[in-house]
């Protein structure tokens, strides 16, 4: 088991940075058309009914949480692959010294500092939307109440 999570390091933190990036991209994404739904919903707030209303509303919230409260994970999980990577390579390194693992160390950093970097605009993505979609649910609530006193 050791020696399949060694070759696992053995790759470093690559793919976790391509996927990561791919989150990143897919927020920036899921983000431009929650505003571009946000704005529609306002406009017809009035027209849909209300279970149709609390879906469209909460369409992508699930996804902003699961990647705000994951993506640091998935970043940390590169850099202790990536350190693992280093030290291997200051391992077999004919050269002994700090130049030699330094070079591993800072590019598997770099994961953490992009978890983090996917994660803060989802985790404000997700809280606006969700304040959003409380306000929005709100005013349709009193709207259908004013409508049915007589």
């Amino acid at each position: 088991m050791a020696k399949l999570i060694l070759n696992l390091a053995m790759v470093g933190g690559d793919p976790v940075l391509a996927l990561l990036i791919v989150l990143s991209v897919i927020s920036v994404a899921f983000i431009v058309e929650k505003i571009f739904l946000m704005r529609k919903i306002e406009e017809d707030l009035f027209n849909y009914s209300p279970s149709d209303l609390r879906s469209t509303l909460n369409k992508r919230l699930g996804f902003f949480a699961t990647v705000g409260s994951n993506a640091p994970f998935i970043g940390l999980f590169g850099t202790v692959l990536g350190i693992m990577k280093a030290f291997h390579d200051l391992a077999i390194s004919s050269d002994f010294g700090v130049r030699v693992v330094m070079n591993g160390i800072a590019e598997a950093l770099s994961s953490t500092a992009l978890g983090l970097f996917v994660a803060v605009p989802c985790v404000i993505a997700y809280n606006y939307f969700v304040r959003k979609a409380r306000d929005l649910n709100y005013i349709y609530e009193e709207h259908l109440d004013a409508q049915s006193k007589p």
